[in-house]
């Protein structure tokens, strides 16, 4: 080590601070150049309300029609994107609603949908592994039920895929569903 940072080094630890030779301090700004670098913000213009009502998309609704009841739950909540396996939350998921099919009559409709991302037949195929991913696993929580699987691809959006020629992500959360129609209960 050099003798010049021995005594830098040793004026660290003393707690004194030494500046080299070639540094010099920078002038302290004056008032007007303060003044100068302030900018003003339009803070109302920054601003956005957002509504947090419409921005919530529910991840399951129910419906009942006389004695018909149609539940319909958001793929987002059952699948990983593009894919049709149940991830386990789904799984317990559906197990819930296994015990409401128990007292179920005729036929139990697993119904899956997708929104208008990919091709007609890859969300036709989606749409089918999904809700055969579902009705597999409501056989096995349910027990002896008449259970049918359709996909029915990108055929019957809730909502616009797009607005304005724009796409709208909500609109298309909404179209990723699987609906359980059954009678009874």
């Amino acid at each position: 080590m050099s003798r010049r940072a021995r005594g830098l080094a040793t004026a660290v630890l003393l707690g004194t601070v030494v500046a080299p030779a070639s540094v010099t301090a920078a002038p302290e700004p004056t008032d007007g150049e303060i003044a100068e670098s302030v900018q003003a913000l339009d803070h109302a213009g920054a601003i956005q309300g957002i509504d947090l009502v419409a921005s919530i998309v529910p991840l399951r609704r129910e419906r009942t029609d006389g004695s018909t009841t149609t539940l319909r739950i958001n793929a987002d909540v059952l699948f990983e994107f593009g894919e049709h396996d149940l991830t386990p939350a789904a799984r317990t998921a559906i197990t819930a609603v296994a015990g409401r099919l128990r007292g179920a009559t005729g036929t139990v409709r697993v119904i899956g949908h997708t929104d208008s991302l990919g091709t007609e037949t890859e969300n036709m195929r989606l749409s089918r592994g999904r809700a055969e991913s579902v009705r597999a696993e409501l056989t096995r929580a349910a027990g002896a039920l008449r259970i049918e699987a359709i996909g029915r691809g990108e055929a019957e959006p809730v909502q616009p895929n797009t607005r304005n020629g724009e796409d709208n992500p909500e609109g298309r959360a909404e179209n990723r569903r699987v609906e359980i129609i059954f009678q009874g209960r």
